[in-house]
């Protein structure tokens, strides 16, 4: 097994990291039984540092004391170059580690927190494999009904050859000639990749931007929305696009636009300040389409002042009112 990408995390597969936490010694909080019973994060190497993951994980371990959560990275190769079936296997350990606590925990909830399009191709590959039954149970999880948010971080974006290889060079030495030796490698991968989407041959970001929005694969979970307005990685139009899809076919949606912020790192461990601030007390079922001003009131100043929250009304997207 790797190292562990973040302490406390333990390997359980290639690119895949568990935490437990020691139930013994950890109180049972008041609004315990609002919590989440599992948190997924699938991210991004490029943009998803391990910095930056900890910071979410750390945020998610304050609020959430009692709740496990299954962190999945995704590599370039995964989203550009391996085969569906190789990814697959991969996904194995998440797959019955998901399942096992889905069959042995009554009424069991998930809070999906998804980075980058690399994140989106990780997700639905794995929401896809849970449809199936798993090598430790003949009986499929019903993941679908336990999802109840679902965070899109700074995507879905769209399917250009420019965001495929700017995503893959993100995770670039930066240090010469590596990095040169790196982008030219990238270039070509990308090239064959991307050409081999163009023909459908492999599975591109309108595939999976079409699945996220599919209910046969990830029900009627509640979607929030967190990107940069100055990404240059991911259009903060086309995220805006898919919640005004998500929210035609149905689904509550709230999205927060943040006016600075790097890719998939606009707010880090605030994102967690953000499901109290939406969902108080940490109530997953408690956000609606429209989130109104007063909601956002008790955000932490430095979120006010580079952040915009937006609402669907008659199919259009609606900024609030942000407190100054």
């Amino acid at each position: 097994m790797s190292t562990p990408f973040i302490p406390d995390f333990r390997s359980i597969g290639q690119n895949i990291y568990f935490y437990e936490p020691d139930l013994n010694d950890t109180p049972i909080p008041q609004d315990a039984k609002t919590h989440p019973t599992l948190i997924i994060l699938c991210t991004w190497f490029g943009g998803a540092t391990p910095r930056r993951v900890a910071k979410y994980t750390s945020g998610y371990r304050q609020r959430y004391l009692r709740t496990p959560i299954l962190l999945i990275n995704t590599s370039f190769r995964d989203y550009a170059a391996r085969s569906l079936h190789s990814i697959d296997a991969n996904l194995t350990p998440a797959k019955n580690t998901i399942t096992k606590i889905l069959q042995s925990t009554p009424n069991a909830t998930i809070l999906l927190h998804v980075f980058s399009n690399g994140g989106c191709n990780t997700v639905t590959q794995l929401a896809r494999a849970m449809k199936s039954p798993s090598s430790t149970s003949a009986i499929p999880a019903d993941f679908k009904s336990a999802l109840k948010l679902i965070i899109f971080d700074c995507c879905p974006g769209d399917s250009s050859f420019d965001r495929l290889y700017a995503a893959g060079a993100m995770a670039l030495p930066t240090a010469q000639p590596g990095r040169a030796i790196g982008a030219a490698v990238l270039y070509s991968t990308a090239k064959v990749a991307y050409a081999l989407q163009g023909v459908g041959a492999m599975r591109s970001i309108d595939d999976y931007r079409a699945d996220l929005n599919d209910p046969e694969i990830f029900g009627d979970a509640r979607r929030l929305y967190l990107y940069s307005r100055i990404d240059d990685m991911i259009p903060w139009k086309d995220v805006e696009g898919h919640m005004i899809e998500a929210s035609g076919r149905g689904y509550a949606v709230t999205g927060v636009g943040f006016e600075d912020g790097k890719h998939c790192g606009s707010t880090n461990q605030s994102s967690c300040h953000l499901l109290g601030d939406l969902a108080p007390a940490g109530r997953i079922p408690a956000f609606t389409t429209s989130t109104t001003s007063a909601s956002v009131q008790a955000m932490p100043r430095e979120l006010i002042a580079k952040a915009r929250t937006m609402y669907l009304r008659n199919g259009q997207m609606h900024p609030e009112q942000i407190p100054s």
